[in-house]
């Protein structure tokens, strides 16, 4: 699930296209991460 980084709605277009734009004229999208902590253990 992608979302417009300016106004926060969901993308409902394709994915794969270079013409996708939010209803607030933005091309920038953020995939949604649940939110889950991850440990990273350094060597």
């Amino acid at each position: 699930m992608y979302k417009c980084i300016r106004c926060g709605r969901p993308l409902r277009e394709s994915y794969g296209t270079a013409e996708i734009e939010c209803e607030c004229g933005s091309r920038v999208f953020v995939k949604s991460r649940p939110p889950i902590e991850k440990e990273v253990i350094a060597r």
